[in-house]
């Protein structure tokens, strides 16, 4: 829930800033959720083999519990991603270009041959360009935006917030990805992953807080900010073998979703 409610989330912030909000956009914003969805639904799939390796990893991966046919996987992919695409066709090539380039990353992402979830340096690459980075891009880029300094400031933040995502993900899964194949965390180490992920929060931490002083973040955006802070602290006192708090980033993630939701129509009516 937290992959496509911060993907909804993040791809509603220029729509907000820049005045762009009608039908066509919001709908748009509908299909980036639903696509984060499916992509991070299609990861478990590819996932279901190491998650079964380990007890609370595959109690929350469906694909372990029910098995899935692949016909039915090909079927069901095919079906959503057209509607998806059908959103991104509003806006000619660049709609098109972006709904081909959101299929082959999250394919390439999660499924052999390429698997890149496996490959390290490209599993931070990808997740730090894709995952939360990603939405901000399209949006800005299909509602032809001009980029002024607070959607430069956003994206810095947004790409290390889903770096260290990233990071905090991989130290958690440390265990299983070492019988899985690998990942930029087995290659490097678990505490010096979790000493470089307090050290990029505390950057972005940083980033945010002189943008605040400065004027730089209207007033409306920082409640997002307040809302990811306790989930981004406790990343500095708990030990770097323990796992994060599952039900913080769930309550911040649903939270920040409502406020949009709330901010969304306030813009709407006015």
């Amino acid at each position: 829930m937290d992959a496509w409610q911060v993907a909804l989330v993040i791809a509603t912030l220029p729509l907000l800033i820049h005045g762009a909000i009608r039908w066509q956009t919001a709908v748009l914003v509908l299909a980036i959720g639903v696509g984060y969805w499916f992509a991070f639904a299609l990861n478990d799939y590819f996932d279901a083999p190491f998650d079964a390796l380990d007890r609370r990893k595959a109690a929350r991966n469906f694909f372990v519990q029910v098995p899935v046919h692949g016909w039915m996987i090909v079927l069901f992919s095919l079906t959503l991603l057209s509607s998806v695409a059908a959103a991104y066709a509003q806006f000619g090539l660049p709609g098109w270009s972006f709904w081909v380039l959101s299929c082959f990353v999250a394919w390439a992402y999660s499924a052999p041959p390429l698997r890149l979830k496996q490959r390290p340096g490209f599993d931070l690459i990808v997740h730090t360009l894709f995952v939360q980075t990603f939405p901000y891009v399209v949006c800005m880029v299909l509602i032809q935006a001009s980029w002024a300094l607070l959607d430069w400031v956003l994206l810095a933040i947004l790409s290390l917030a889903s770096l260290t995502a990233q990071l905090e993900q991989q130290a958690r899964d440390f265990v299983v990805d070492l019988q899985a194949g690998g990942t930029f965390a087995t290659r490097l180490g678990r505490r010096r992953v979790v000493r470089g992920l307090r050290w990029v929060t505390a950057v972005c931490l940083l980033i945010a807080l002189i943008s605040v002083v400065q004027g730089t973040i209207p007033w409306f955006l920082l409640p997002f900010g307040l809302i990811g802070l306790p989930a981004l602290l406790h990343r500095f006192w708990r030990k770097p073998e323990a796992p994060r708090s599952e039900r913080l980033v769930l309550l911040s993630t649903t939270a920040g979703f409502l406020y949009t939701g709330v901010i969304f129509c306030y813009f709407l009516l006015s």
